[in-house]
């Protein structure tokens, strides 16, 4: 059984109906990782102002074609970065789950 941390629970540890595990939610300015992130892909990334995340995106679309790099060595197509941009262009394909539906009643009691 969980310990108990307060009056905020039941005997078997579970919360109370209606009481919050985290009654005071996220610290006041308190930033998330992706909020973070937005910032820093706002800022200047080159002398002439293009931000970081445009910066890193191109990098990823270069990755996905192939390139040759700085030392003149050609470096295949990244199949990681074909990906990132297809999910986030296109969207992520669909999952399909065959399932197959039995017509039969459904026994509720065994007498």
């Amino acid at each position: 059984m969980p310990e108990q941390t307060g009056d905020n629970r039941e005997a078997n540890g579970q919360f109370k109906p209606g009481v919050s595990g985290n009654p005071n939610g996220r610290p006041k300015g308190v930033q998330s990782i992706p909020d973070i992130l937005r910032k820093i892909g706002e800022e200047e990334g080159t002398a002439d102002g293009v931000p970081k995340l445009e910066v890193v995106l191109r990098r990823v679309f270069n990755m996905a074609l192939g390139f040759k790099d700085e030392n003149g060595i050609r470096h295949n197509p990244e199949a990681w970065a074909i990906k990132f941009i297809a999910d986030r262009t296109e969207g992520r394909a669909l999952e399909r789950i065959d399932q197959t539906i039995k017509q039969e009643p459904i026994k509720v009691f065994d007498i």
